[in-house]
């Protein structure tokens, strides 16, 4: 997969509050926890953690936004091997989502369990600074994973409890939309997202301010984001390949809401979101 960064929506939480806390987020999961804080521009982390399924906890300790997207490198490319792609924009079909937090404000926690098979991974920040259209990977945000079967965390870094809460909406991602178990309502929900379609996909959400459409979104960065932001971000999912699932936890307040996929697409490279895979949605009060 060759990815270009992702839209500047999620720039918008330098300015606008995100969606959620870090209350809501460290009640989230009751899996083995991974906690990883981002700034800018780089990710601290563990470098092995066992394979499995577990909850990856991003601490946005920057003044920008951040995310943490897992992938996983088959055919045994490392760190390096993905870098060097990208910097020659080069094809990298070997590199897989596997999700992960998307995206977290400054001074925001969040969280998405995944599962992970024994392998080599890195985690990676697409997204741009304010003004800017060149993802923070680019300078540098990227941090290699070994998920082994006998891996062994640092005592920090992890932290073992009871089993994870069951999802209460699933969504499932597919070219070019997104189906919901159930309409979303206030309050708190643990979401899976499920990849059924053919392509990678991701699920970004956000919230978007009273009486504002996407189309209010996409004229205030076409007008180079003068004025209060239309929208802030909430918690979703990063880039799941095909077949692959994941759960993140969101806290959602009553109003109109959004959910996009930005990733390119693997026949003409657009976003998808250009080919209508984007949905506004209404979150009712209980």
């Amino acid at each position: 997969m060759l990815r270009t960064a992702p839209t500047a929506l999620f720039v918008a939480a330098v300015a606008f509050p995100a969606v959620g806390d870090a209350a809501t987020a460290s009640k989230a999961f009751t899996t083995p926890v991974v906690t990883v804080h981002a700034k800018e521009f780089a990710f601290i982390a563990p470098a092995r953690i066992a394979a499995g399924t577990t909850t990856f906890r991003l601490v946005n300790d920057g003044r920008e936004v951040h995310q943490i997207s897992i992938l996983e490198l088959t055919n045994g490319k490392t760190l390096a091997d993905y870098a060097a792609a990208i910097k020659a924009n080069r094809p990298t079909p070997w590199a897989v989502g596997a999700g992960g937090p998307n995206a977290a404000g400054p001074g925001q926690t969040i969280e998405a369990t995944v599962t992970l098979e024994p392998g080599n991974y890195i985690f990676v920040c697409w997204v741009p600074s304010p003004g800017e259209t060149v993802p923070h990977m680019a300078k540098g945000m990227m941090h290699a994973l070994t998920v082994s079967a006998l891996g062994v965390a640092p005592a920090r870094a992890v932290t073992l409890s009871a089993p994870e809460p069951a999802p209460d909406v699933r969504l499932e991602v597919f070219e070019y939309g997104f189906k919901f178990s159930k309409p979303l309502t206030a309050g708190r929900h643990v979401i899976q997202v499920a990849n059924v379609g053919m392509q990678e996909h991701e699920a970004a959400f956000v919230k978007l301010a009273p009486g504002k459409t996407m189309k209010d979104v996409d004229a205030w960065f076409e007008g180079g984001q003068k004025g209060p932001p239309p929208l802030a971000p909430a918690p979703g999912m990063a880039g799941l390949g095909r077949g692959r699932t994941g759960t993140f936890t969101t806290t959602l307040t009553p109003g109109r809401y959004s959910v996009a996929c930005f990733i390119p697409d693997a026949k003409d490279g657009k976003p998808h979101e250009m080919h209508g895979m984007v949905q506004e949605f209404t979150v009712a009060a209980k």
